[in-house]
């Protein structure tokens, strides 16, 4: 039989003859359930399902199909009827009382197996079914345990939360049921309530009365309801009112609609009226209060009427909008039911009933806007909170219905609340699409076309009448359609038609228009393609983007909190433009290192990583996480050049502070935006919460102050909460709760950790127990109550502003303490989880019950306990407190908090509290000892910095018994900063960990593998992974699988990391087959284990199993990398490299997955090296995985390929590989990974076979491992065949090339190792390597260009050492002895000759010698000569090959400049001279013009040459010339502009005026011909400039002395030219940096526009002016102009710390560590004025420290010293010893502390951004200090050092005295740089350890590792005729006024200021003193110190010593404040 049904469901033919009966199947079938037999009625009743479902025809979701309704409703009553049969038959047959029991049991049984089938298989049937058990409960006595037995089962399979849900939702029908048998046992108390787990009676009323109630009224049983009410001790007219709504709708729809001759429609309307006439009868509810709840609660009358709609599949006309999306087989609702049409009427109705006659029921509920909000959001909750379908999707159509009735009138704006509405209904439906279930239907298809539809229609309303309503909601809109479009064929067409609609059709509505270019891009399949074309047509309407403005793009589009999903097509298309333009990424790179703040990488890897923290647990998580993955994995571990990620952890925060004054409204502004964003949340309670929140607030007195302050913001925000505002009067005001003991409720320990529950019921506890407790004051604050109870994240946010407001409230400070004491404990619950968590075996933690408890402690709770405390340091806690004030706000102990932040991975967070503990801890002991201090002599604490960190890590012990110096070194280990790590060793390095540690830092792998060897005392799993790691890194392979072996023999327990680190040396060394699995299936394979996988998928040639790897093992690693907080960059390497190896190897799958080219196999390699590029400056540590997985994918190619031509080409691509490998690992100074390349190579090409690249590589490699003569002999070797096959290597350039590096590399060598006499070197070698590079004819390659400049710049450094010795040499006394007796025997010779003596063997002998030392002198000078030519001609050639080497345009220069009395000389110069490119002499300019024209040096050639290659370079660049040259011209300007001459008589000067000689005349006038030259072709620019320049010499003159004391703006007095200059648009802005364009074509330069027409005083003797010039780009730029001052000196010095910034940015490990040293711009105009760039947001570090107004000194230690207390003690001991001073001096430090620290604590409150700026700082205090100390750079006193605000730098200005001159001062400087304790303590908790020490390290090593180019362009400075840098007395007073020097001064003043300048320049003198000074800095940069020779460190470590030994402070002059 039931095959029967299944074959035919539609009764079609299976007939059967039954008794003479034509009975169909179906209708047969139910005669089983009647049978006698049981099982008989069981199989029945099982297989009922066929009546109600086709089984054969499945759909497309493998759903059965349902059967017609008429035929499912006909089976269900047959079936019924046939069961209650069976059980009569049962009773009325004749067996014993037993059998009748057990025969009743299985009826019973029968029938509700029957009812559980047909609920589960027929929703049509479901409430007639229900209603059976109801009734079957009553008639034949079912037990209620059984019944709720199977309800219950039924109500899990729909997935109702429990049997009430399901039972509520069918009440009203089976009610109804109930009551209509009109029988007396049908009474309402006879219903069996026990089904909806009501224990009685009065519980099944109270529950609910509002669904019973109604179905009295309408049957007028009246009694009835009062019973009930007195029941549930209500008055019963309070019932029905509260039931009004329910009511009203069973009687309203009868009214409205008019039925034709409908007997039963009529009967139903006379009921009505009867029951209406009743309600309004007075004794019932009365007219009045009818019409009362009427206008109450109209919106719930609303509400209930449109739930109350079901369409019939045959509606007529009116309903047809909605047909299309209802089937038959719908179930139907709860009665009662109307059509659409009816309850339109109604709707109609009831806005006639109202009193004010307005056009429809819609205009009457804008009265109330928040209405429409109350209705929307009840229609969603019925949708939403049902699982049903069938609900789901009417409650859609209701929805349908509704908007739009609303849309047709939201023209008229819904009285304000039309920008709601609107977005409402989007956000609905978007969740509503976004949630798709995983399977399927026709009805889920239906919902969505409905969603679709009514979309379209939102939209389509919102472009017509309100046209910016949808810009900000169409990226949300698009994105959510997109995927649907893509996964559902059906309603492929509507959805795309929408699309069409939103992208193509309004393409030119101006509001979307930016929209649409905004969004991301459609994918690319053909159903897009006009879609497709139509966006990228808006978007690069002005042409292509490039990679930047792509990446902006992706930034540019705000992304829905909760809807990350609508993103995946923007992540697919940012993968594939990171993919392509690899070269961009390269150049954006290098702009970062210039200025990584503006860093757009690091904005998109934040970017993406939010996008993925969002998406974990969304909809679509793996799918995003995936694209996520892809992305970053394009990016891979680049060095970003940034240390801290994360800016904008509270954007809100800063955003209203910006926004707002008051700290009410602040928070105001903060809960309403918390609130716009959760009314579109996508929970429904969400949305309620959020709404009762908002009007509770907006009704507040802050709530409608705020609304007035703000409203004129025009912030969107606003005018979606507009319908929320009330009118009303009066304010809502929050009841103050004065229960008593309000501080008891809070002071529960188990309240503040959570334990054991999880972080959202904790959080919410917490937040819920603090609002509730009395101390939160705030309203706003108070009335957030609803939503917190919802909305976790939103508890988070709202923690810290609770204890804020407490803590503000706290009079007594009681609260502060009991606060105080809680957090406390959860911290130190967190450190105490931490280190259990951190023990090593498992086993003692679970046995200690107390660490037991806070295994819930997740990260998520800790980081929100750690956001209440960062929240609370940034606020102020008193007007006049200081920063380290507000970081005790609650008393806690900072290093427990701290372990808690670097558990989460906030490393800086970490940090700064670590500094903050341990600045806590000395001022305590500081306080202690003022206590107690007694009148004992003062000892001079000198603990080294070393020491204290010591003494505090014992200190921390004690108390908490944590160690602040395992905590430092955990921190330092995480962020990546290479030198911090030395910082905290002090008394550490001697534990082995710390020394491993150590080791490993610097990857000197061999120390650590002993160390590590040593060190068997830890625990074994660590010590073995240890040991395994270095092996790995150390490259020892053989020796590593050989040590796994023997661990897998012993057969070690292995834990999961060491499973990792085998399975990675396992794919590493390619070993496939010998690992056996042991990890159990349940958790996830780790990163290495599903690549070794990957890789094995890929050597099986298994491709699905290798991508669904790879893709799980990515979701993973971004998983991963979300969980903590993202403070660092350096944590996000490891996951970025691993990402990037990810990516790779999944591209590499094409290469196997079909017979492959050679072609693809090079693109694949040319990838790869782009890639590299990428890295160049990363960690080795991230390259090296990256290289060690290409050589095992191309190690598994090869093994694959049998093809011969692809083997070579794969041979050669894995050579070249392992070659590029090998030159990484040696630049990281590895040495024994570049060796097992080296033999991995070799095993591929045989010997004996030519030369290749590689062995120049062994050479080198070997050469790198100081094993010299093996590297030589390799050398040797190459070049021996490469002789023989000369013939060979002319042909081929390649070869030519290793031929020229060859011999190179061999000539460099020999020379280095004096192997060789310099001439053969010469000869054989470098002159060769020459020759053979030179003779390539024909365009060659770059890597021959590079080849060919090496081989000159070899020859000419060569050549030039050789001069250097000679020279050396010749200037030595030894030759000058030998000069004096070369005279003495010519003389004698002479003598001999004129006395005729005759020749005897004495005179013989005595000409010979003479003859032979003349030609040894001749051969000296030749040989002198021939270098010298052979330097410049090689260094010529070498700047003409290429840029790589322009440093050596200082050396070139330097040579010519200093022989241009050598004609050969001047012609090479001249020869060659023209071809080097003129930018290249742009960094000398000074230099060369201050030798022009000059006739007494040199030959005349010089002059020819040096005025014709200026003339060359000024018309190629006259934006940085012009100024110089000019300046020349214009040296005597000021005595002709200023026409009083008396300036400066009556004033102290440092340079007093000079007379003019002949030299300068001269000099004058080749300027003047040079400008005259420039002028042919650029006569206006030339007019500008010299306009500007005079104006800028007029202004400097002016004496300023009227306005001495005044500090505001002046206005420039109206005859100055420099107000007259406009629109200068050929003329730049002088004091800006220009960058050097090698072409010449100079475009988009800023121009001078204007000036501003005030100016400023500056400080200082001359009062030099500021004023202001705005640039053509509209921005403002200050500058500093001064006048009697010759600027020359610091434009030189600024020109010398340029060169130091190009040696420093060369190296890798300074420009790693961005070491630099900050410039400004200086412009001298004439010889006593120039303008200087003003170095904005600078303060000089002496205003900081100690201004006058608000120094740091006075307000965070007012009782020490003040300063100027200190400056009179130190005056007082001028006269005194030294002894004295010191003694006096070590009085001074002790009550005078430093407080620089605070700077970086004051300025920069975010914990990143603090770590990045101090280490700006050190790192600036470093480099400046060292370069600084070889320069010779004195007076550095605390105004003459300025600090940066923003970037914490240091800027040393007024550079006067250089070259060691401030030790010829009255007061000599005895100190190398300024290193007093200030500039100490702003550098941390380190102090001068770490960083600065290394930093120091790091630029002495480059300065001395490039002395050459040093000593060269200093030397070119010293010998510049018109640099001044020797003091005169003059200055030397200027610079060291003392009281009683004024008579000396007048005395001097009144002399001829010429003569001093005569006196202190007599040219001989002078050259000695400037060989001094040269030879001086030789010293400095060979490390000699006091005669010995130093190595770098000990360089460093002497002058550390030296600047903080307060020995040499205390002798220095009192104005420098030594004491600061």
């Amino acid at each position: 039989m039931k095959a029967l049904l299944e074959a035919d469901p539609y009764c079609k033919w299976a007939i059967l003859n039954v008794v003479n009966e034509d009975l169909s199947v179906s209708d047969a079938f139910p005669h089983f359930l009647a049978d006698s037999h049981h099982q008989v009625r069981i199989l029945a009743a099982k297989s009922i399902t066929s009546l109600f479902q086709d089984v054969k025809q499945r759909d497309s979701s493998g759903m059965s199909k349902p059967l017609p309704l008429k035929l499912q409703q006909k089976a269900f009553e047959n079936a019924y009827l046939r069961v209650q049969e069976g059980m009569k038959n049962l009773v009325s047959g004749d067996a014993s009382p037993e059998d009748l029991l057990d025969k009743q049991c299985n009826g019973k049984a029968a029938l509700l197996m029957l009812i559980t089938m047909v609920l589960c298989c027929s929703p049509v049937c479901e409430k007639q079914a229900l209603f059976a058990i109801c009734q079957s409960m009553k008639e034949n006595g079912l037990e209620p345990h059984l019944v709720k037995k199977v309800l219950e089962k039924v109500s899990d399979i729909f997935g109702y939360k429990s049997i009430e849900d399901f039972m509520t939702s069918h009440l009203d029908y089976l009610v109804m049921e109930w009551l209509k048998i009109n029988d007396s046992g049908y009474s309402l108390s006879a219903f069996p309530y026990v089904l909806l787990n009501h224990t009685s009676l009065e519980e099944f009323y109270r529950s609910c009365y509002k669904v019973l109630v109604p179905h009295l009224v309408i049957r007028s049983q009246f009694e009835e309801v009062k019973s009930l009410a007195n029941k549930i001790e209500k008055d019963w007219r309070q019932v029905l009112g509260d039931c009004f709504p329910k009511i009203l709708v069973n009687i309203l729809p009868y009214f409205a609609y008019q039925s034709h001759g409908n007997s039963e429609a009529a009967e139903q309307r006379d009921a009505a009226s009867k029951v209406y006439d009743m309600l309004k009868d007075e004794n019932c509810l009365g007219k009045q209060q009818i019409d009362n709840l009427f206008h109450n609660n109209l919106p719930e009358i609303v509400v209930e009427l449109l739930m109350t709609l079901h369409e019939p599949p045959d509606a007529p006309e009116g309903g047809a909008q909605l047909s299309k999306y209802i089937r038959e087989l719908d179930p139907v609702p709860n009665p009662p039911h109307f059509p659409s049409y009816v309850i339109k009427a109604t709707l109609d109705y009831i806005n006639n009933c109202h009193k004010s006659k307005l056009k429809n029921l819609v205009a009457v509920l804008s009265k109330s806007p928040d209405s429409f909000q109350k209705i929307l959001l009840a229609l969603c909750k019925h949708a939403s909170d049902t699982t049903n379908i069938y609900k789901k999707h009417r409650a859609l159509i209701i929805y349908h219905l509704f908007v739009s009735l609303l849309l047709k009138e939201i023209k008229d704006g819904l009285g304000g609340a039309w920008a709601f509405v609107l977005r409402d209904v989007i956000y609905t439906l978007i969740h509503h699409i976004n949630s798709r279930p995983v399977t399927i239907r026709d009805i889920s298809v239906r919902s969505f076309s409905l969603c679709c539809d009514l979309l379209h229609h939102v939209c389509h309303t919102a472009v017509t009448c309100c046209n910016d309503a949808l810009d900000s909601h169409l990226h949300v809109i698009v994105g959510t359609l997109i995927p649907l479009a893509l996964e559902q064929p059906e309603i492929q067409e509507q959805v795309l038609g929408l699309l069409k609609y939103l992208v193509i059709d309004n393409k030119d509505n101006e509001n979307l228009y930016q929209a649409i270019k905004c969004l991301d891009p459609f994918p690319e399949y053909p159903a897009f393609k006009d879609l497709r074309a139509t966006q990228q047509k808006i978007k690069y309407s002005k042409g292509p983007y490039s990679l930047l403005e792509e990446i902006n793009h992706f930034l540019s589009v705000g992304v829905c909190d909760s809807l990350p999903l609508t993103r995946l097509e923007g992540l697919y298309d940012l993968r594939k433009q990171l993919e392509q333009h690899k070269d961009q990424m390269k150049d954006l790179l290098k702009n970062f290192q210039e200025k990584p703040e503006d860093c757009v990488v690091v904005k998109l890897v934040v970017n993406l990583l939010q996008l993925a923290k969002m998406a974990v647990n969304r909809t679509g998580e793996k799918a995003v996480l995936e694209a996520v993955g892809s992305c970053l994995g394009e990016i891979g571990p680049m060095d970003f050049s940034t240390i801290a990620l994360q800016r904008a952890e509270n954007a809100q925060d800063s955003k209203a502070v910006e926004l707002l004054e008051d700290r009410k409204l602040q928070w105001v502004f903060i809960m309403l935006t918390q609130i716009n964003i959760a009314l579109t949340d996508n929970c429904i309670d969400v949305r309620a919460a959020a709404v009762s929140c908002l009007k509770n607030i907006l009704a507040t007195k802050s709530g409608s102050e705020f609304w007035e302050v703000y409203k004129n913001k025009a912030d969107p925000m606003l005018i979606y909460l507009q319908p929320f505002r009330i009118s009303r009067k009066k304010f809502l005001v929050v009841p103050a709760n004065d229960t008593e003991a309000p501080l008891e409720s809070l002071d529960d320990a188990n309240l503040w950790i959570p334990l054991g529950e999880s972080h959202e019921t904790w959080i919410k506890r917490l937040t819920s127990s603090i609002l509730d407790s009395r101390g939160v004051q705030n309203e706003v604050l108070q009335l957030m109550k609803p939503l917190c109870e919802v909305k976790t994240d939103l508890c988070q946010t709202l923690l810290p502003y609770l204890i804020h407001d407490i803590l503000l409230h706290d009079s007594d400070e009681s609260w502060r303490n009991l606060l105080s004491i809680h957090i406390q404990k959860f911290f130190t619950a967190c450190c105490r989880f931490a280190s259990s968590s951190r023990s090593t075996t498992p086993s003692n933690s679970d046995s200690d019950p107390e660490t037991h408890n806070f295994k819930s402690l997740d990260k998520v709770s800790r980081r929100a306990m750690l956001a209440v405390v960062d929240y609370l340091r940034r606020q102020n806690r008193s007007v006049s407190g200081t920063v380290f004030d507000d970081s005790f706000w609650l008393d806690l102990n900072y290093l427990e908090v701290a372990i808690a932040a670097q558990s989460c991975a906030a490393h800086f967070t970490a940090l700064l509290y670590t500094e903050i503990y341990a600045d806590k801890i000395n001022r305590d002991k500081q306080q202690e000892r003022s206590s107690f201090k007694a009148a004992k002599s003062l000892a001079f604490e000198e603990e080294s910095q070393k020491t204290t960190i010591t003494i505090l890590s014992e200190k921390s012990k004690e108390e908490t018994g944590l160690s602040l110096q395992d905590l430092l070194m955990d921190i330092y280990r995480s962020i990546g900063e290479p030198d911090s790590l030395y910082g905290c060793g002090g008394g550490r390095i001697l534990q082995p960990l710390a020394r491993i540690r150590t080791y490993e830092h610097e990857a000197v792998w061999e120390k650590a593998l002993v160390t590590r060897d040593l060190e068997a005392s830890l625990s074994p799993s660590t010590h073995q992974a240890g040991i395994i790691e270095v092996l790995q890194n150390f490259g020892l392979r053989h020796t590593l699988s050989m040590y796994l072996k023997g661990l897998e023999h012993e057969n070690t327990e292995w834990s999961a990391e060491l499973q990792e680190i085998r399975y990675q040396a396992a794919w590493r060394t390619t070993q496939w087959d010998d690992i056996s699995s042991v990890n159990n299936e349940a958790s996830r394979p780790g990163y290495h284990e599903s690549l070794y996988g990957a890789l094995q998928s890929l050597r099986d040639k298994e491709f699905s199993a290798f991508y669904d790897g790879l893709k799980d093992a990515r979701v993973n690693e971004v998983k991963e990398l979300c969980k903590g907080s993202l403070e660092s960059v350096y944590s996000l390497y490891p996951t970025l490299c691993r990402l990037q190896l990810i990516g790779e190897l999944e591209n590499t799958g094409l290469l196997f997955s079909r017979s492959v080219t050679t072609q693809q196999l090079n693109d694949t390699y040319l990838k790869w090296q782009r890639q590299s590029q990428l890295l160049k400056d990363s960690d080795f540590c991230f390259q090296e995985p990256v290289m060690a997985l290409r050589t095992v994918v191309l190690d598994i190619l090869l093994e694959k390929e049998n093809e011969n031509t692809k083997r070579e080409c794969i041979k050669d691509i894995l050579t070249k590989h392992l070659v590029e490998l090998s030159r990484l690992a040696r630049t990281a100074k590895n040495t024994q990974l570049p060796e097992r390349a080296m033999f991995q190579i070799k095993q591929h090409n045989p010997t004996g076979y030519g030369v290749s690249e590689w062995q120049l590589e062994e050479a080198q490699v070997f050469w790198a491992k100081k094993e010299e003569s093996l590297a030589l002999n390799i050398l040797k070797s190459m070049i021996k065949k490469l002789d023989a096959n000369w013939f060979q290597v002319e042909n081929d350039p390649h070869l030519k090339l290793i031929y020229t590096e060859c011999l190179r590399l061999c000539g460099t060598w020999l020379a280095e190792t004096c192997l060789e006499n310099p001439t053969v070197i010469m000869q054989k070698y470098l002159e060769k390597a020459v020759e053979v590079a030179s003779n390539h004819s024909g365009d060659s390659s770059d890597e021959l260009k590079k080849g060919k400049m090496k081989a000159f710049l070899s020859l000419a450094r060569f050549s030039d050492n050789q001069y250097q010795r000679i020279e050396n040499y010749m200037k030595s006394s030894e030759f000058e002895n030998k000069q004096t007796l070369l005279k003495k025997a010519q003389e004698e010779v002479i003598l001999l000759k004129e006395c005729k003596a005759e020749t005897n063997r004495y005179t013989v002998k005595v000409q010979r010698e003479l003859q032979l030392d003349e030609c040894a002198m001749h051969a000296l000078k030749e040989d002198r000569k021939r270098f010298l030519c052979k330097a410049v001609e090689n260094y010529i050639s070498c700047l003409l090959s290429g840029e790589e080497h322009d440093m050596w345009i200082f050396r070139l220069c330097s040579l010519w400049l200093e022989n241009s009395g050598v004609d050969r000389v001047n012609e090479l110069m001249k020869k060659n001279a023209k071809k080097i490119p003129s930018y290249k002499f742009l960094p000398l300019m000074y230099q060369l013009a201050a030798r022009m024209g000059t006739k007494l040096m040199g030959g005349l050639g010089f002059h020819e040459v040096l005025n014709n290659l200026i003339a060359r370079i000024s018309l190629d660049h006259p934006h940085h010339t012009l100024f110089i040259i000019l300046a020349l011209a214009n040296a005597n300007k000021d005595e002709l502009l200023t026409k009083q001459n008396a300036i400066g008589r009556n004033k102290l000067m440092k340079n007093a005026p000079k007379d003019i000689s002949q030299l300068d005349v001269d000099r004058m006038e080749a300027a003047g011909n040079i400008i005259n030259i420039v002028r042919k072709t650029r006569a206006r620019m030339v007019r500008h400039i010299e306009a500007l320049c005079d104006a800028y010499i007029i202004l400097a003159n002016v004496d300023a002395t009227p306005w001495k004391s005044e500090r505001k703006a002046i206005s420039i007095p109206a005859n100055q030219p420099i107000v007259k200059l406009k629109d200068l648009d050929d003329v730049v802005v002088p004091t800006m940096e220009i960058k050097v364009d090698p072409t010449g074509q100079y475009e988009n330069l800023v121009t001078i526009k204007s000036f501003k027409p005030e100016f400023h005083l500056a400080g200082g003797l001359n009062l030099p002016k500021i004023i202001d010039c705005v640039g053509s780009d509209g921005k403002e730029r200050r500058q500093l102009v001064k006048g009697h001052d010759d600027l020359r000196q610091d434009a030189v010095m600024q020109q010398v710390f340029q060169m130091c910034n190009t040696l420093l940015q060369q190296n890798t490990e300074t420009r790693k560590r961005k070491l630099t040293i900050r410039r400004y711009k200086v412009v001298p105009l004439s010889q006593r004025s120039g303008v200087l760039e003003w170095c904005s947001r600078t303060t000089p570090i002496g205003e900081f420290l100690v201004g006058v107004k608000e120094g740091a000194h006075k307000r965070y230690r007012p009782k020490d010293y003040s300063s100027s207390h200190c400056q009179k003690m130190m005056m007082a001991a001028q006269k005194k010893s030294s002894e004295e001073k010191y003694i006096i001096f070590l009085e001074l430090c002790e009550n005078f502390q430093p407080v620089f620290r605070y700077f970086c604590m004051e300025k920069f409150l975010d914990p990143a951004v603090w770590f990045e700026k101090r280490l700006a700082y050190t790192r600036s205090v470093a480099t400046s200090s060292i370069v600084g100390y070889i320069l010779g750079l004195g007076d550095r006193h605390i105004q003459n050092i300025l600090i940066d605000e923003q970037t914490a730098e240091l800027v040393h200005i007024d550079l006067g005295v250089a070259f060691e001159q401030g030790k010829i001062l009255p007061t000599p400087e005895t100190v190398p740089f300024r290193l007093t304790r200030d500039i100490v303590d702003g550098m941390g908790i380190t102090g001068v350890e770490g960083v600065f020490r290394r930093c120091c390290e790091k630029t002495m090593a480059v300065m001395r590792n490039n002395q050459e180019a040093l000593l060269t362009i200093v030397e070119v400075l010293l010998y510049d005729p018109l640099f001044h840098w020797t003091i005169n007395p003059l200055k030397a007073l200027y610079l060291q006024q003392r009281p009683e020097d004024e008579a000396d001064m007048n005395s001097t003043l009144n002399a001829d200021p010429q003569e001093c300048k005569r006196k202190a320049r007599d040219d001989q003198s002078f050259n000695k003193v400037a060989e001094r000074v040269l030879l001086r800095l030789q010293e400095k940069l060979k490390g000699v110190e006091d005669g010995t020779v130093l190595s770098v460190g000990g360089q460093v470590n002497l002058l550390i010593q030296q600047a903080m030994d307060p020995k040499n402070l205390s002798q220095l002059f009192f104005g420098w404040k030594a004491w600061v």
